[in-house]
């Protein structure tokens, strides 16, 4: 059976003197915790009090913590900057691999829209750390007051009952405006040492009364842990109460305080120090008009007149006196990142992007990583998951997963950079010639690092590639002329003879196989070498005739003797068919017309 605690010691913090938690998530004396402080101060340097002579709290209340959240931009960051990296992109719930949404999911996903539940959830890990817990209620429409248990929920936290209820809202709330009413003492009980019911102040706005800057003063409610999801981050010997997050680096942000406050307060002082009046000791024994002289200061320092008007006083400028504490704040700002073990560059916020190292980035990925699947999935999405089947607000699964997006994938600006690496070291492989000592799977799979079907996908395409270069060279070889010597036997690919030159000296014959288009291209040699009025020495010229013409490009093919030319047409065929139905026939016309 749960257990009243006296109202006189419901108050957490032992900074009043009441009590404290002990290792098993319950309550201690105040004076058994007060004589291990003063024991454990003195065993560490006995001959003085390092925290009183700093002017330290001795003891931090969750009132004070909030305090510092509120006021303190650093002390927020050391709060937020965690929660927000891990909630930078909101995961994604599912009930199993099927691409199709199941009644689960798209119940969820409406629900989510609806009620925006990322953003409480978000923000309720965010305020959970500012103290030892907190909670995110759940209002539901079951019209039973909030102190009362909800239908569906056994004393154990198992679902029972075919309950539906509503969700209306959800309100989230830290440790300053939240105390523990009851706990669970029943050692029988799955939740021996948790909370059963909790005393929620419900913040005025309006009220600064009521935010945790002083003690809560607003609107008071006892509500039931069915109504509450329990959030404690940074948890040690306690499932119930976390270390607060800036409880390691409280005393860092004092000093910070004291270093900005100071450096303030010591520029509006020093960089104007004033004057110093003297009286001209010529004059002997006389009396300064303080009441005048300060008329005449006030009217100078406060007012636009840029004069003093002094008769037997002298005035002399007091010199500035002002030091830079930039030095101090980073140092103070360097301890509370590596007691929190973040980047430096990183916890700066500004930096982080352009100046962060990829060992800083990768580092930092691997503990929001860490936190995502070992504290926020697991201690806080599935809780509320599952209270909110159990309350009948989604259906019942026998199982349903939280997935992150994977912190450690390349971004494209990696992946080009690797690209670019792998390139050059692709071509300085071939560019070497190493290939016969290291084959290319091997240098793929051992040197790059690459999977096996990976260097075998590669090499093939190569293969391939080279195949369809070699192809292309045979077809243009095809379409060019080969010089001979007289009397020499040309052989076509078939193997057929094609025939024997009988003059003396070199001439082009065409190097395709058949013998039909080896005689168009002697009839028109014939009839004075139209053909080769079309060859150009430069690709700009073929290309002129080609536009001209309406053909698609221009193609490589040689003169007779065998110097490269370029040709219109993009190959020889769309040539030739050209030449055919229009191109004769436009010579013709220009022969004529000679």
């Amino acid at each position: 059976m749960p257990t009243k605690i006296p109202k006189g010691l419901k108050d957490r913090s032992n900074g009043n003197g009441k009590m404290v938690e002990n290792t098993t998530g319950l309550r201690m004396n105040a004076s058994e915790s007060l004589m291990r402080s003063q024991f454990l101060s003195k065993l560490l340097d006995p001959r003085r009090d390092i925290d009183e002579e700093c002017g330290y709290p001795k003891d931090i209340t969750p009132v004070q913590y909030r305090y510092l959240y509120d006021r303190e931009g650093i002390a927020q960051r050391v709060v937020s900057m965690m929660p927000t990296e891990c909630w930078a992109s909101d995961p994604m719930v599912r009930e199993n691999e099927e691409a199709d949404p199941t009644e689960f999911e798209e119940t969820w996903e409406k629900l989510q829209k609806e009620m925006n539940l990322w953003h409480f959830v978000a923000r309720a890990d965010e305020m959970s750390g500012i103290g030892a817990f907190g909670i995110l209620l759940l209002g539901l429409n079951d019209g039973k007051p909030m102190f009362m248990p909800v239908d569906g929920i056994s004393e154990t936290g198992e679902k029972t009952g075919n309950a539906q209820h509503e969700l209306l809202f959800c309100r989230v709330f830290d440790e300053s405006l939240v105390e523990v009413a009851e706990f669970e003492t029943d050692e029988a009980n799955p939740r021996f040492g948790q909370p059963v019911s909790y005393n929620v102040t419900f913040a005025d706005p309006r009220n600064e009364d009521t935010v945790g800057l002083t003690s809560p003063t607003g609107t008071q409610k006892t509500v039931h842990w069915t109504r509450c999801i329990h959030l404690a981050d940074n948890r040690k010997s306690s499932e119930t109460f976390g270390v607060p997050r800036m409880r390691p680096v409280y005393n860092r942000l004092y000093d910070l305080r004291k270093l900005l406050g100071g450096s303030a307060e010591m520029f509006w002082k020093g960089a104007f120090p004033g004057f110093a009046f003297e009286v001209n000791s010529d004059l002997g024994d006389v009396e300064l008009d303080a009441s005048a002289l300060r008329t005449e200061f006030d009217a100078y320092s406060n007012g636009l007149q840029r004069y003093l008007a002094l008769s037997g006083v002298s005035a002399k400028s007091l010199a500035p006196q002002v030091a830079s504490p930039e030095a101090h704040v980073n140092t103070q700002i360097k301890a509370i990142a590596i007691t929190l073990g973040i980047p430096w560059r990183i916890f700066v916020g500004s930096e982080a992007a352009q100046l962060a190292s990829s060992q800083d980035k990768h580092t930092w990925n691997t503990r929001v990583s860490h936190r995502q699947h070992k504290y926020v999935g697991p201690l806080v999405i599935r809780p509320f998951i599952d209270r909110l089947i159990a309350l009948g607000i989604l259906p019942e699964v026998e199982e349903f997963f939280v997935e992150w997006e994977d912190l450690a994938s390349p971004t494209d600006e990696d992946k080009a950079t690797v690209a670019a690496k792998v390139i050059e070291a692709v071509s300085k492989y071939v560019q070497a010639g190493v290939d016969t000592l290291i084959p290319p799977m091997e240098f793929f799979t051992i040197i790059l690092g690459m999977q096996v079907d990976q260097a075998q996908a590669i090499i093939d395409a190569a293969d391939d590639q080279a195949d369809e270069l070699e192809l292309e060279e045979e077809e243009l070889a095809e379409e060019g002329m080969e010089p001979v010597e007289a009397g020499e036997e040309v052989v076509g690919e078939t193997g057929e003879e094609v025939g024997l030159e009988e003059e003396a000296g070199e001439e082009m014959v065409e190097s395709g196989p058949e013998e039909e288009e080896e005689e168009e291209e002697e009839e028109e040699e014939e009839e004075g070498g139209s053909v080769e009025n079309h060859i150009y020495e430069s690709k700009a010229e073929a290309m002129k005739e080609a536009k001209e013409y309406g053909l698609s490009g221009v193609h490589a093919h040689p003169f007779k003797d065998g110097t490269p030319g370029w040709m219109p047409g993009k190959d020889m065929k769309e040539f030739e068919e050209w030449f055919k139905s229009k191109g004769k026939k436009k010579e013709e016309e220009e022969e004529e017309d000679e």
